[in-house]
This record gives C-alpha cells, structure tokens and sequence, in this order.
C-alpha cells in the first residue's frame, strides 16, 4: 500500500469551487516530492511566455495554475507549492540557462 498521496488543486477553478485531481501514490517519499516539484514546473512553464518577470509568472501561476500539489502520508513530506513556485520562478528569470526558453535573463 502506497504511504504518500498528491492531490493537486487547479487555481483556474479554484474561485468557483475549485478542483482537485488524484496526481499519484507513491511508496517513498523522494519519488513524491520528485513529482509534486514535477507538476509545479509543468504548470509554470505553462505561463512562462507570457510573463516579463518571476512576479508576473507567479502572479499568472497563483491565478490560473493548474497544478498546486499537496503531498498527503507519513512521515510528513514538507513541500509547499507557491514556495517552491517562487523559488523556481526567480531562477528562470535569474541567470541564463543552457536549457532553451528556460531563462529570460539578458
């Protein structure tokens, strides 16, 4: 049996009820919090061309993110979505990158 559930949350219909969706069961922890990053970084980079600066990304992403992963088992994983959104959203705007369309820096 699986110890560690995701349920992400989609912010574009959070305002009219919101929706959760079932993003997997995982037996170990760092596979769980793997993913959980995982889906917060698809859903960034789902706002990415849009956005001038790591506040307008996570402003996009807070309003109309569709993935904000909760990681649900014990022992307790501490993630926090809009942290690590922040913390992702400044290193994209921050430095170049090798990885194309990953960084707007000039």
């Amino acid at each position: 049996m699986a110890r560690y559930s995701i349920v992400s949350i989609d912010n574009g219909n959070f305002g009219g009820g919101g929706t959760s969706m079932k993003r997997g069961e995982f037996d170990d922890a760092d596979v769980a919090l793997a993913r959980a990053k995982e889906l917060v970084d698809q859903a960034l980079l789902e706002h990415f061309g849009g956005a001038a600066t790591a506040h307008d990304l996570m402003t996009a992403y807070t309003i109309y993110g569709s993935e904000v992963p909760m990681i649900f088992g014990e022992p307790r994983v501490a993630f926090h979505a809009y942290q690590y959104a922040r913390e992702r959203a400044n290193a994209m705007f921050a430095a170049p990158s090798d990885e194309p369309g990953v960084s707007r820096a000039a």
